[in-house]
């Protein structure tokens, strides 16, 4: 797995979920694994029985931590603790007026979140003692989350000089090295967000260089199996509904449902470049569907990325 993995998606497919059963998966194997998260609030700690964490990093199981970004807290962290420049920072950087700046400049808010997370694997553990082997990056939804891999190409247009133009470059020979970082792409069996993922996946193959290492269907309809498009052609569905004639019209609405969401992640997942992986809906296979047991389903359907040579 290369060391940094952003995971991408339409908002509400479960990027959280696979972002937390691959950084799961690789601490399984020995790794020193952060999920970085750039949210509201922290959504994965109380998963794992947690409070929610802040910017600095959090302990969540062994060897998995996470994080939730803080671009005031980043660029304290970036001129005090890793350029050991307090002075420049509070007389300067921290200057409501230059924040302004900063956050209205296109990209260097991105550049900002970029080179914390290339820094939590690369220069951390020189500067904190904290070791991580690889950072798992939950990011924002779609549209802003793919953008971050163009960050690089967008910020040099503003002609920066300095730091900030040697920040860009070291970012953008990160993102450009194969072994340094890729992409996931987590969508559902939902016709919006199967069809966000075909628009944006040559987007992303563009920005990054190369094809995601995945697509990802989260909440999974295959353990249904195929269903054909007349109920009344599927044994188990038609014993279910003959136990209750007057719900029929409801289950023939589900069924129906059902069968579209099947077809539609079967023409998904055909398509070869993709390489998919399907996360099953935990709703069909376990009696528990507890935030820690839908990590757990999704660990083990993610297996074959950290095991590919």
């Amino acid at each position: 797995m290369p060391r940094v993995v952003f995971v991408l998606g339409k908002g509400g497919v479960g990027r959280s979920t696979v972002a937390a059963a691959l950084g799961a998966g690789l601490a399984a194997r020995g790794k020193h694994v952060i999920v970085a998260q750039w949210a509201v609030v922290d959504a994965i700690s109380p998963w794992f029985g947690r409070d929610r964490a802040g910017y600095a990093p959090a302990d969540l199981a062994p060897e998995l931590a996470t994080m939730n970004y803080s671009s005031e807290a980043a660029l304290e962290q970036y001129f005090v603790t890793h350029l050991g420049m307090r002075a420049l920072f509070h007389a300067v950087i921290a200057n409501r007026h230059v924040r302004a700046a900063t956050r209205a400049a296109p990209g260097l808010e991105e550049l900002v979140f970029l080179g914390m997370v290339f820094w939590l694997v690369t220069l951390a553990e020189r500067d904190t003692g904290r070791r991580f082997d690889h950072a798992i990056v939950d990011t924002p939804a779609m549209g802003h989350g793919a953008s971050l891999l163009g960050v690089p190409s967008l910020t040099r247009t503003l002609g920066l000089g300095g730091m900030l133009a040697g920040e860009c470059e070291r970012v953008a020979g990160l993102l450009g090295d194969p072994t340094c970082a890729a992409a996931v792409v987590v969508t559902t069996p939902d016709e919006l967000a199967l069809d966000e993922t075909r628009e944006f996946w040559p987007r992303i193959e563009r920005e990054l260089g190369r094809a995601p290492l995945a697509a990802i269907v989260n909440r999974s309809a295959r353990a249904l199996g195929e269903l054909p498009a007349d109920p009344r052609a599927c044994a188990w569905f038609e014993e279910l509904a003959a136990a209750d004639d007057a719900a029929r019209a409801g289950l023939d609405q589900v069924y129906a449902h059902l069968a579209r969401r099947v077809a539609r992640e079967h023409a998904f997942t055909s398509d070869a470049r993709l390489g998919t992986l399907a996360i099953d809906d935990a709703l069909l296979v376990a009696d528990d569907a507890s935030p820690r047991r839908v990590v757990a389903l999704a660990q083990e359907a993610l297996a074959p990325l950290w095991s590919a040579p």
